[in-house]
């Protein structure tokens, strides 16, 4: 596997770079995980987030953009919540929420619609 770096932006307002690269491979197209490994070795940056990995049609290469930051919490900050999904290993940041319990009235009703001495 091979990547070729197409073009270079440094996008210093959201403090981040964005690549536009092509990818030689043999066999079959090569998972998101593992190019997003080789470009972070690549770009010596933290994070990497692969926008988009577009196979040749009749070739083995693929096209594709990807923007690296150098902090995941900067990628979280700018970044669409099914974007991180994809790229980030793990959930978005957990957010704490308490756990609910069902109403009283919904138990009620529960228990109301149950058949009563196994009839």
């Amino acid at each position: 596997m091979e990547i070729e770096i197409e073009s270079r932006k440094d996008n210093k307002l959201l403090q981040r770079e964005e690549v536009r690269f092509t990818l030689r491979y043999e066999g079959k197209t090569p998972g998101r995980h593992k190019v997003r490994k080789q470009l972070k070795d690549l770009l010596g940056k933290n994070v990497i987030i692969l926008e988009y990995l577009k196979p040749v049609y009749g070739a083995s290469e693929a096209r594709g953009y990807a923007r690296a930051y150098s902090s995941e919490k900067r990628a979280r900050e700018v970044e669409p919540l099914h974007i991180v999904k994809r790229n980030l290993s793990g959930s978005p940041e957990p957010q704490e929420e308490p756990a609910q319990e069902p109403a009283p009235a919904e138990t009620e009703k529960q228990a109301e619609e149950a058949p009563e001495g196994g009839q």
